[in-house]
Parts: structure tokens; sequence; C-alpha cells
């Protein structure tokens, strides 16, 4: 098997991909300020999930279906701890869900896309080489 140019190319083909799906991803700046305060709290390690959204009223709760094998009471007692973490970072003024804000992440990506991709493909180059001198029997 020979390492080649191919597979420098199959990664800035799918380092374009991730960058094209968060920019999709992402939120409109009309979004941005909702994002920005919504809360979000969590318990029983993230099975149970309570979002409020920017108007302070609870927009959704999600429960992980394992939680359904618990007893009722169980189940509840964990509703209320995640909504009172969210109440309580609405209080607090504690860090807001930053699920809308991935430009940062995409000009990262970009950046990344842009410097290793052809730091990929000297790397590969001289991988390629070496293979081919060895196959050569080690003359240079």
């Amino acid at each position: 098997m020979s390492v080649s140019e191919p597979a420098s190319g199959e990664f800035a083909r799918m380092l374009d991909a991730t960058v094209g799906a968060l920019r999709a991803a992402g939120a409109t700046p009309e979004d941005e300020e909702a994002a920005r305060l919504r809360r979000v709290g969590e318990s029983a390690e993230g099975q149970v999930r309570a979002e409020f959204g920017a108007d302070g009223r609870l927009e959704s709760l999600t429960l992980d279906p394992r939680m359904m094998r618990l007893g009722a009471a169980e189940v509840c007692d964990h509703v209320i701890a995640a909504v009172n973490a969210a109440i309580d970072s609405m209080r607090g003024g504690g860090p807001a869900v930053a699920s809308g804000d991935l430009s940062q992440l995409t000009e990262q990506l970009e950046q990344v896309r842009d410097t290793a991709v052809p730091r990929l493909g000297a790397f590969l180059q001289a991988l390629t080489d070496a293979q081919e001198r060895m196959a050569r029997g080690g003359s240079r």
C-alpha cells in the first residue's frame, strides 16, 4: 500500500464538509441573543435535561429512555433537580448554552484546513518517497 496525494485530498474534503456542516448548523444573527439567554439544567449525569428559553419559560424537558426504568418518584426528583439547576443558572447569571455560537469553532477548523492540509500533503509525499526508496533497496 502506497501513501499518496489522494489521502491529503480526502482529508481536505472532510474538513470542508465539517466546516460546511458547522455553518449550516450555526444560529442566524437574530437567534444569537436568544441562544445567549437560553439556560439548561441537567441531572442524573445528563439523562434529564431542562431547557429554559430567553423568555424564562420552560421550553423543553428531555428524559433519556433509560430513566423510564426508575420509579416515578425517582424520575420526578431528577426532573426537579434539572429544572432547579436551570433556574439557578438564570439567577446566578452563569454561562448560557452556546449552542448557536459555532463561529469560533468554524474559524478554527478553517485555519486547520488552511495550514494542516498543505503540511499533510508534504508529509504524505515524504512518506511516499521513503516507501519508493525502500522498494528500490534503500538507495538515495
